[in-house]
């Protein structure tokens, strides 16, 4: 069984871009590969925008002395990944009217399966699922 992939990640602007790299580094080393499959890239975008709805949306203005981090978890069996991020942030409902923002769960369950997000006392868990290929012939090259 490969490695889990565990990342934790501040709560700043930079650890979107930190959480990409980390995610697409370690699913394409799942593929055997350097390479990005289109099956890595979807589940790298929907990594992406759960870190950025914790970075932006969990904490708010913190008042506790520790600093508020955003953890990145991801889990393989097989062909298949389990991705997870989490927060100990507040859940906040979305508006009704997102107006041009809130579409990052859509997006997210549009390319991932299994999508969860569960609020709670403790903070928000946003997990979901992909299928990736373990070998070269079944990854391609990103253009």
């Amino acid at each position: 069984m490969p490695p889990p992939l565990r990342v934790e990640l501040p709560v700043e602007p930079g650890s979107a871009g930190r959480s990409r790299r980390e995610t697409g580094r370690w699913l394409a080393s799942l593929c055997g590969t350097d390479q990005q499959c289109p099956t890595v890239q979807d589940l790298v975008l929907a990594v992406n925008e759960a870190v950025s709805n914790s970075i932006e949306h969990a904490y708010g203005a913190t008042t506790s002395d520790d600093a508020p981090t955003v953890v990145l978890r991801g889990e393989a069996e097989g062909h298949r990944v389990r991705m997870e991020v989490s927060d100990r942030g507040l859940w906040r409902d979305p508006p009704a009217d997102p107006g041009h923002r809130g579409r990052g769960i859509g997006m997210i369950e549009a390319v991932a399966e299994d999508v969860r997000v569960e609020p709670g006392p403790d903070g928000t868990r946003v997990s979901f699922e992909g299928r990736i290929g373990r070998c070269p012939g079944l990854c391609v090259p990103a253009s």
